[in-house]
């Protein structure tokens, strides 16, 4: 298990008292801000809100299950960064893994905590900055983030796959699952959650019908394959998968997956070919296994 190195960031952030609207991209700082702030204003609502309803969200969610899950077993030592309400913490935990999460917002651990609490599991749970995680070297056999990774302002990115490079033993896995930019200059619009609408031109993810009737944003940078490719490069990581993540059913309609002869033929083709270049390439999001160098 890893031990702390320094004072979680967000400590000192205390009650925000910001405009949860702020002009994105001055600093990655006051983008960091924005966001913690969202996530202490979403907190008690997000799991009704992701992953959203219907089948294009279930295919989504159970392709993430199936990489994520089947590349964790009992025993290992795996860090969650940006955790969240704990969407895979628990899984995680469930599998008898010694699970540690990282999340900048106090009252998105909070619900992780509770839903630890009421599995009758424990997590490490550490409220702090992706930049600087406070855990040591060579901690983990597994650093994951589905989800999360999009919201690190651009000149963090090089510095959160080098801390995640940093806390993982030599041999170690980078589980991640990104949105995929390659698949933006095709389809721009988004697919799923309906509520939380991904804004491709303004880089913004946007959370509509939240339950106090406040619209909030925060910046979103999808990646390219290429991208995580050389960020890992440049972090002694190696890409060893690279899975898409419903190339095929991100263009079907849910009136059309609604029937299940059709749903079942997208998922064994999907589940047949998402390894497998083009398709890993054209996912909505990928899903990438990175190893640690010796």
């Amino acid at each position: 298990m890893g031990g702390s190195n320094g004072s979680p960031v967000w400590e000192t952030v205390g009650p925000m008292t910001i405009n949860i609207n702020v002009v994105r991209g001055e600093t990655a700082e006051e983008e960091k801000l924005n966001i913690h702030a969202v996530y202490e204003k979403l907190a008690s609502e997000y799991d009704d809100r992701i992953p959203g309803s219907g089948p294009s969200d279930d295919n989504f969610t159970a392709a993430e299950r199936d990489f994520l899950l089947s590349k964790v077993t009992p025993g290992q030592d795996v860090l969650d960064i940006g955790c969240g309400t704990g969407r895979f913490t628990v899984p995680m935990a469930e599998l008898g893994a010694i699970v540690s999460g990282l999340d900048m917002s106090g009252s998105m651990l909070r619900v992780a905590a509770s839903k630890l609490k009421a599995k009758g599991l424990s997590a490490d749970l550490r409220e702090g900055d992706m930049v600087s995680m406070p855990f040591d070297d060579d901690s983990f056999d597994i650093v994951t983030s589905m989800l999360a990774l999009m919201h690190i302002p651009l000149e963090d990115r090089q510095q959160v796959f080098q801390e995640a490079s940093r806390v993982l033993r030599p041999g170690g896995r980078l589980l991640i699952s990104v949105k995929n930019s390659v698949i933006e200059r095709f389809f721009r619009a988004d697919r799923f959650a309906a509520v939380d609408i991904t804004d491709v031109d303004t880089k913004k993810l946007k959370f509509t019908e939240t339950n106090d009737g406040q619209d909030l944003e925060a910046s979103w940078y999808s990646f390219s394959p290429s991208d995580i490719s050389a960020l890992c490069a440049a972090s002694g990581l190696v890409v060893t998968q690279l899975r898409g993540n419903s190339p095929v059913s991100a263009w079907l309609a849910d009136e059309i997956l609604a029937d299940p002869v059709v749903s079942a033929f997208v998922g064994r083709f999907e589940s047949a070919l998402s390894d497998v270049p083009p398709f890993n390439h054209l996912g909505y999001h990928i899903m990438v296994e990175a190893v640690k160098l010796p």
